[in-house]
């Protein structure tokens, strides 16, 4: 799939057009790989080209926010369209993570 890639000890995570089961459990053992082969600090996931998320996209994000949180890391998120943002809304998701409205906050996090 090779949607993670490593910059300066973040993970960003380039999400599909869709997140389903199927789909996040690819994204899930291609984080896990990240994590055995790099230092990672924080994460980002990058839902700008996603258009469709079910449940199991708020399990993939949970997930990375307990690997991450005993380093003190933090867990980012960017972009998606309307769908995806009430789905993270509603999952209170927000709470946990914080969310970043400009690429140039992206940046801020891994340069």
């Amino acid at each position: 799939m090779n949607c993670c890639h490593v910059k300066n000890q973040c993970l960003v995570i380039r999400l599909p057009k869709e997140i389903d089961h199927c789909q996040a459990e690819q994204i899930r053992q291609e984080c896990e790989r990240s994590f055995m082969n790099f230092i990672i600090r924080d994460v980002i996931f990058d839902f700008s080209d996603t258009s469709f998320m079910d449940s199991s996209g708020i399990g993939l994000i949970l997930g990375r926010v307990r690997q991450i949180h005993p380093i003190n890391g933090k867990v980012y998120l960017f972009g998606g369209n309307e769908i995806v943002r009430k789905m993270l809304e509603m999952s209170g998701i927000q709470n946990v993570v914080t969310v970043l409205d400009t690429i140039e906050e992206v940046k801020e996090v891994y340069e």
